[in-house]
C-alpha cells in the first residue's frame, strides 16, 4: 500500500490548461466536421430527389423493319426521379424570323414512369400548312421547347430549352442545343 501511496504522491502535476482546453478543440472540431457533412448530406439529397424533365423527338418501333418510324408533328417529354409539376410548357416553330407555330400549356403534374411518357401533338393540318414548303425552306425551320417545372410541393423553379432544326431529308428534327439547370 504504501509504495501505490508514494506513486499517486510523487505523480506529476498536469497542466491544468492542456486538460481543458484539448478535449474541448476536440469537441469544436468533431462539431464542424458533423456540420460540414450535414451541409454535403443535403446538397446530395436536394440533387437526387428532385425531378429531371426533359423533351426530345417521338417516333414509333417498326418490330418487323426494325427502325423508328419518326413523327415530327409530335414531342415527348419525360420525368425522371420524381413527380413534376409543370409550370409552363412552351412549343414554337419559327423559319428565320417569323413564328409559324406557337402554343403554351401550364400546370400539369407528371409522375415518373420508366415505360411512359407524355407527348404534345401539333395538329395534322396545321403542321402540313407548316411542312407546305419547299425541301430548302424546310431547313430552315426552328423548333423551341421550353419547359418550367419543380417538385411538387413547390420550391424551385428548373428550366429546360431544347432547339432543333427540321431535316426533311430524314422528316425529323435534329438538336441544335439543350439547357437545362
Amino acid at each position: 500500500m504504501d509504495l501505490i501511496k508514494v506513486i499517486i504522491e510523487n505523480w506529476p502535476k498536469t497542466n491544468r490548461a492542456l486538460e481543458l482546453y484539448v478535449p474541448l478543440g476536440i469537441a469544436v472540431l468533431a462539431l464542424l466536421v458533423s456540420l460540414y457533412a450535414a451541409f454535403l448530406t443535403r446538397k446530395s439529397f436536394i440533387m437526387s430527389h428532385r425531378p429531371y424533365v426533359w423533351a426530345g423527338n417521338y417516333g414509333v418501333i417498326d418490330h418487323e423493319k426494325k427502325t423508328i418510324i419518326p413523327i415530327p408533328f409530335r414531342v415527348a417529354c419525360r420525368v425522371k426521379n420524381s413527380p413534376a409539376r409543370i409550370t409552363q410548357m412552351e412549343t414554337k416553330i419559327n423559319i428565320n424570323k417569323e413564328r409559324l407555330f406557337s402554343n403554351a400549356e401550364k400546370n400539369m403534374v407528371r409522375f415518373p414512369d420508366d415505360s411512359s411518357e407524355w407527348n404534345f401533338t401539333i395538329g395534322e393540318e396545321d403542321f402540313k400548312k407548316i411542312m407546305n414548303r419547299p425541301n430548302e425552306d424546310k431547313s430552315k425551320l426552328v423548333r423551341l421547347i421550353s419547359l418550367k417545372y419543380s417538385s411538387l410541393n413547390g420550391g424551385k423553379i428548373y428550366n429546360y430549352k431544347l432547339e432543333q432544326s427540321f431535316n426533311p431529308l430524314e422528316n425529323q428534327w435534329k438538336d441544335i442545343s439543350e439547357e437545362a439547370d
